[in-house]
């Protein structure tokens, strides 16, 4: 029988916990070596960006252990899960900050566009990877249909948020310090998203990057699964 270290080892190795910090200490490096050798701090914003990403990462985590140590209630993944769903834009944000690519002096083009590829990736990564989490999960408690219904409304829904973090600059806190403003804004684009230069495009496009790269990751961890079952 697996104790609960062994189990919680097991349920990190299973999440890409290793990958994720992998990737993230890359991105870090890359970023530290850029404020040495510029001698500015450009880009520092990424570092709390990344952060940002981890958080939904962070909270599927916890709802993994949680399931994996028995104590997965509606109670505790319900306000889980509502966290997570506000928080999740915030990983595959990272990919829009090549906005702000462009020629700067003392660090070579090719260099910064590597380094916001390295963030881009590991937030990306980090969705993935939680988006995972709570599809299974759905999956176990509602069948098949349920959770891909579940990702798909994410997608959705993380589309969305890029377009209000992004071209509106709210955030996921301000859910907290600022919901009337937030929900007012809401009401506007659910009641006219026509009048939104960007609203449409920016939903549909990143609900469609979301919900297709998952579909490849869903199938590369389904055959490495097989695979290793047939082993």
């Amino acid at each position: 029988m697996m104790t609960l270290r062994s189990r919680v080892l097991s349920l990190l190795r299973l999440h890409g916990l290793l990958p994720v910090l992998l990737s993230g200490t890359v991105a870090v490096v890359m970023l530290q070596a850029r404020l040495e050798w510029s001698g500015r701090m450009s880009f520092i914003f990424l570092v709390w960006n990344l952060f940002l990403a981890f958080v939904p990462y962070g909270l599927a985590l916890l709802a993994g252990l949680l399931h994996a140590r028995g104590l997965a209630r509606w109670w505790n993944l319900l306000p889980l899960g509502v966290a997570w769903l506000l928080s999740f834009p915030n990983a595959p944000y990272l990919v829009t900050d090549f906005i702000h690519l462009k020629p700067r002096p003392g660090v070579p083009m090719w260099f910064d566009a590597a380094m916001l590829a390295s963030f881009a990736a590991s937030g990306w990564l980090m969705g993935l990877l939680s988006l995972e989490v709570w599809k299974r999960l759905l999956e176990e408690r509602w069948g098949r249909a349920a959770a891909w219904g579940g990702v798909l409304a994410a997608s959705v829904l993380c589309g969305y948020g890029i377009y209000l973090g992004r071209f509106e600059r709210w955030n996921s806190w301000h859910v907290l310090s600022r919901p009337g403003s937030l929900f007012e804004a809401v009401l506007g684009h659910l009641s006219e998203p026509l009048t939104y230069r960007w609203l449409v495009g920016t939903t549909l496009v990143f609900a469609a990057l979301v919900l297709l790269s998952y579909l490849a990751f869903e199938t590369l961890v389904t055959r490495c699964r097989t695979a290793r079952v047939r082993a």
